[in-house]
């Protein structure tokens, strides 16, 4: 079967089941959640969080963000260039957003900057840390730019495919992934 089928009806379907359990994400397992990213992360004022303004229903990241700005770091959310590469701009609670590439709401401010720590949206992943998203292939083509950056993906826990995904050559892993039940780590020095 052809890689480009087979990827398109897992996203489907995990779509679907996203959609679902966002509908159902109960404040206490939103509290799980934050709990999890803060455990798992440790954020301090000398790091810089790139996360992503939320669509649809993706994780929303943004009280993410927002409890990192008040533990001193700084944030950033995604500015998509014209050749569908991700560069991160300085932006916090409140900053004026500007209509982006694909109508995603995107930082007025100019200010670029490296994150330590990439926040990723998904659709699907497997225990390997490979994810399916949308399928613009945006973030696998911008990744690789950001070599020293943990890239943790953002997921509820049935997003979760019990097999291995399929893989192709420019699909970029996660270092791990954070879900309301529990964080799957999948770089050995991931100690953020």
């Amino acid at each position: 079967m052809n890689l480009n089928i087979t990827k398109q009806s897992i996203r489907k379907k995990f779509l679907k089941k996203r959609d679902r359990l966002n509908k159902n994400f109960s404040e206490e397992l939103k509290k799980n959640f934050i709990n999890n990213f803060l455990n798992h992360t440790k954020i301090s004022s000398s790091k810089i969080v790139g996360g992503y303004y939320p669509i649809g229903s993706e994780i929303d990241c943004l009280k993410i963000l927002k409890l990192s700005q008040e533990k001193g770091a700084t944030t950033a959310i995604p500015y998509i260039k014209e050749d569908n590469i991700i560069e991160f701009r300085k932006w916090r609670n409140g900053d004026p957003l500007i209509e982006g590439m694909f109508n995603i709401p995107t930082p007025e401010e100019e200010k670029i900057v490296i994150p330590d720590i990439i926040l990723v949206p998904l659709v699907v992943f497997d225990d390997t840390g490979t994810r399916i998203g949308f399928g613009s292939g945006i973030y696998d083509r911008s990744l690789p730019f950001f070599s020293d950056s943990k890239k943790i993906g953002l997921a509820f826990f049935d997003q979760l495919n019990k097999k291995r995904l399929p893989k192709e050559e420019f699909d970029y892993p996660l270092d791990a992934v954070i879900t309301e039940k529990r964080v799957f780590i999948f770089d050995e020095e991931d100690e953020n």
